[in-house]
């Protein structure tokens, strides 16, 4: 009787076993060995179905918490969770079977809610909301019917930035843009999304005939980007007298953002991996020579970056 007891208590033990699993994943999200982790994962087996827990390897602190219909992980189908490096809150919703349902939001590095909207099936309903990482607000979307919305923008500052109809989430009709100055940037004419024409101003009010130069991505001053990836070559160090067990290298995540002038702005660490990594990180790319600036509808724009740095280990 005994031994049956025991032969019992040990199938139990092997089933819950089964029922949580354990993973570890590079920079990258790719699976890797515990040593070269940047991402520790634990995925539990529940009554509502798979709860899947997603941490920062070396701060220890949570990234991920979402439930989700299949072992794969690969179908939400419940409530979301994700955090910034820092602990502040991300994004937070709810999710059926792969689709947002009910209200969603989202929030910037510092905290600041950036989104906000009420989903159904995937599609948001009734008015949206957004706003700049001060507080301002960027966009408001208020829905006239199914099809038809009013889509207005905002400055960081407060001035008005753009806007016209949206027909099924596309531009149509006329669309006006302006400068930070207030003056007129532009007006373009869509059909379903599409521009069909278009007259240009510059802050001075003059006329801009070339619109080839009315959209273009932010670019290092120094060479585009080979001249910034020179830049991070020449200015990223190993930090002397740390030695880890990694396979030779570490990668450390900044975002950062362009203003309109040219300059670094909001710049953090989105993916850390040592606090002595992540500050030379973070201070070169404050650190960052002047760019030009992202010029959107002929207005200057703020652009947002996601950059890797990785830092390669000294040999001894």
């Amino acid at each position: 009787m005994k031994n049956i007891f025991l032969l019992s208590a040990c199938c139990i033990s092997l089933s819950l076993a089964a029922q949580v699993k354990e993973a570890y994943y590079d920079y990258f999200w790719n699976p890797c060995s515990a040593n070269n982790a940047r991402f520790y994962s634990i995925t539990e087996k529940t009554d509502s179905g798979w709860l899947r827990k997603d941490y920062f390897a070396f701060e220890k602190r949570l990234q991920m918490q979402a439930l989700y219909e299949d072992e794969a992980c690969k179908m939400n189908n419940g409530n979301m969770y994700y955090f910034h490096s820092n602990g502040n809150p991300s994004q937070m919703g709810r999710m059926v079977h792969g689709k947002r349902e009910g209200v969603c939001v989202s929030y910037y590095f510092n905290g600041v809610m950036a989104d906000s909207a009420r989903f159904h099936n995937n599609v948001p309903v009734g008015s949206r909301m957004m706003w700049h990482r001060n507080g301002y607000m960027s966009d408001s979307i208020y829905h006239i019917n199914d099809s038809t919305d009013v889509h207005i923008q905002w400055s960081d500052a407060g001035t008005p930035e753009g806007g016209g109809y949206e027909v099924n989430g596309k531009p149509d009709g006329k669309w006006t843009y302006y400068h930070n100055n207030g003056k007129l940037a532009g007006e373009v004419i869509y059909s379903k999304g599409k521009i069909t024409s278009c007259n240009y101003f510059n802050e001075d009010g003059s006329p801009q005939p070339d619109t080839a130069k009315a959209n273009s991505s932010a670019r290092f001053k120094k060479g585009g980007d080979r001249g910034w990836a020179s830049y991070l070559q020449k200015s990223l160090y190993w930090p002397h007298g740390l030695s880890f067990s990694v396979d030779g290298s570490v990668t450390v995540g900044v975002s950062f953002t362009i203003n309109e002038e040219g300059k670094v702005e909001d710049a953090a660490v989105y993916i850390p991996f040592h606090p002595e990594f992540d500050k030379i990180a973070l201070k070169i790319v404050k650190n960052s020579p002047d760019w030009l600036p992202a010029v959107d509808k002929n207005r200057r724009v703020k652009q947002y970056f996601q950059q890797p740095l990785t830092f390669l280990q000294e040999e001894e």
